[in-house]
């Protein structure tokens, strides 16, 4: 199935055990306020015959809270546990799907102390709008990218951030700009 973006896609595969990947940008997003985030959405591809036990690839947002007196944590979307519009209504394999993790029914995290101070942990998770009110002041520091921990054969594709989609091809990722 091609993906929905040109004709390559950026390939994952964790195995099982100790495994974990990990691929985020630096350049493009530092310093950007985490309230000026508007639109993050993504295209999953997950290449097993069963979702039964596929933990799929997280965004990942490393992060100054600015809030207390920590000043690090990351955001992590969690697509497993969020629902519709936020995720498919029915996760299927082998087909590209697409998360979008600003929407209502997003489920995200902090890291650390900062999900203790927000209350917005793992366990207790917010809405992205939840997470930009509780955050204000945050800011990105390093990166915004994906992480899987879990064992996974799969792909991403067309990283959407506000009108910007980031397109992963074989040459290397191609920025699209959408029109408003």
């Amino acid at each position: 199935m091609p993906p929905p973006y040109g004709v390559g896609s950026l390939g994952i595969i964790v195995g099982e055990g100790t495994d974990r990947i990990a691929y985020g940008n630096e350049t493009n997003f530092a310093d950007l306020p985490i309230s000026e985030l508007v639109t993050l959405k993504y295209w999953v591809f997950a290449g097993t015959n069963s979702m039964a036990g596929v933990s799929l690839p997280a965004i990942n947002i490393e992060a100054d809270p600015n809030v207390g007196l920590v000043n690090e944590t990351t955001l992590i979307y969690m697509p497993d546990v969020s629902v519709s519009p936020s995720a498919p209504v029915v996760r299927v394999p082998n087909v590209w799907q697409q998360y979008d993790a600003s929407a209502t029914g997003s489920r995200w995290y902090a890291s650390g102390a900062t999900g203790v101070l927000i209350n917005c942990t793992a366990v207790s998770p917010c809405s992205f709008d939840e997470l930009k009110t509780r955050l204000p002041d945050a800011v990105i520091t390093y990166s915004l990218g994906f992480n899987s921990d879990n064992s996974f054969i799969g792909a991403i594709d067309g990283l959407q951030v506000n009108n910007t989609v980031y397109d992963f091809e074989s040459f290397g990722v191609r920025k699209r700009l959408l029109t408003p």
